[in-house]
């Protein structure tokens, strides 16, 4: 009997296909959708779901549960920065597949594994806005601090000038004694 026995083995060994699994969650955190079999798509999608809950919940024994399964730490910033907040009041369901046909070389099923909720527009476009608005503060401030430096060195200069003058008038003048 086959009991508990849940998960594909796609012709693999326990440590090649934990590894294979990682790069694959990893990559689906990464890069927000992936292609691939639709063997692994079906089985990286039970693994995926677990990753986006514990990103949901967010604290620290969390994060390093899900450490275990993605070793990059880029894609654990992303998954608990950017993913678990997504998918906040979803309650399962995080992925879609979409079958592609055939590969042409060995005739395998592909799939398009995604992300159900992606990130919206809106998003983009203030993160967008927010660089540029940092980047034109940053610019002020620099010329700011630039148009002081001149300012500070032409009255320096005018001062140097001025005694020279000074200097000089004192010199020319006739002494008195």
């Amino acid at each position: 009997m086959r009991h508990l026995k849940a998960g594909k083995i796609l012709g693999r060994t326990a440590s090649h296909r934990k590894a294979l699994f990682s790069n694959l969650v990893s990559s689906l955190v990464k890069h927000e959708k992936i292609v691939t079999t639709l063997a692994k798509a079906k089985e990286l999608r039970r693994r995926a779901d677990k990753v986006i809950t514990l990103a949901k919940r967010g604290d620290l024994n969390s994060r390093r549960v899900a450490f275990k399964t993605i070793k990059n730490k880029e894609a654990l910033k992303k998954l608990f920065d950017t993913l678990g907040p997504r998918f906040a009041k979803r309650n399962g369901g995080y992925t879609r597949i979409y079958h592609l046909g055939n590969r042409s070389g060995d005739a395998a099923k592909m799939a398009v594994l995604e992300w159900v909720e992606k990130e919206s527009k809106d998003k983009k476009e203030t993160k967008k806005k927010e660089t540029k608005e940092k980047k034109k503060t940053l610019e002020k401030k620099e010329t700011k601090e630039k148009k002081e430096t001149k300012e500070k060195k032409e009255t320096k200069e005018k001062k140097e000038t001025k005694e020279k003058k000074e200097t000089k008038k004192k010199e020319r003048s006739p002494k008195s004694k």
